[in-house]
Formats: C-alpha cells, structure tokens, sequence
C-alpha cells in the first residue's frame, strides 16, 4: 500500500487522509511539480510570484 503525505489547503496542515482532520477539507498532494531545464511555464511562475506571494 503506496501512501503520500498530503496538505491542506486551508489550515495547511499535513495529513495521511483525503480529508483534513481539524477543518474537514479536501486535502492536496504536497509534493512539487516536475522540473526540467526546458520549462517553458517558468518565467509565469515568477511573474506570479512576485505579484501574489510577498516575500
């Protein structure tokens, strides 16, 4: 049985279960996207970066 450490969106707590155990919401996958040399999404990602997450 293949399990993944899985992230709530909301409270970002991390979780084994689909759903959150202290605000009962849908859970994410926490593991990062695939990275190759050739991405061609990267300069949006950083535009987005930049403009909605401060810091």
């Amino acid at each position: 049985m293949k399990t993944e450490i899985l992230k709530c969106s909301k409270c970002n707590v991390y979780t084994l279960k689909k759903k959150c155990g202290s605000c009962a919401s849908e859970t994410i996958s926490s593991k990062p996207g695939k990275w190759s040399p050739l991405d061609r999404y990267g300069h949006l990602r950083l535009l987005y970066k930049k403009k909605y997450i401060k810091g």
